[in-house]
């Protein structure tokens, strides 16, 4: 089964270009909430909030908040790898198999932040 995320936040310096990397990786949708800057992410249907994309803001004094790190269950991590690439994205960690878990891949958005993507296969070795 693959993990569900409650809630996260997307820190980034183009709120837009974030947006559009995402909508065009993971087919997710968007709505404007709250001040300017701030997005919500929704679920499939469209309705029911799951996260955020944030103008970036400085919580610690000396420097910037950079991301998150969440794993996103995929069904071919192959395929999602060629649509980082192609929505301006960058591979960070190449392919790795954790045994009986599945398929690793690490990337970083255009807004700079890491995160992860897995195709789960309990049969990986």
């Amino acid at each position: 089964m693959t993990p569900r995320l409650t809630h996260f936040a997307i820190n980034t310096d183009d709120v837009g270009a974030t947006q559009e990397f995402y909508g065009s990786v993971f087919g997710w949708q968007f709505r404007d909430y709250g001040p300017a800057g701030f997005v919500q992410i929704l679920d499939e249907t469209g309705e029911t909030p799951m996260g955020s994309i944030q103008q970036r803001r400085q919580l610690l004094e000396d420097a910037p908040t950079l991301g998150f790190e969440c794993t996103f269950g995929v069904e071919d991590v192959d395929a999602t790898i060629a649509d980082i690439v192609a929505a301006g994205g960058k591979i960070l960690m190449e392919k790795s198999t954790i045994p009986g878990v599945g398929h690793l891949v690490a990337f970083q958005d255009p807004g700079g932040n890491p995160a992860l993507v897995m195709q789960y296969d309990t049969s990986a070795s």
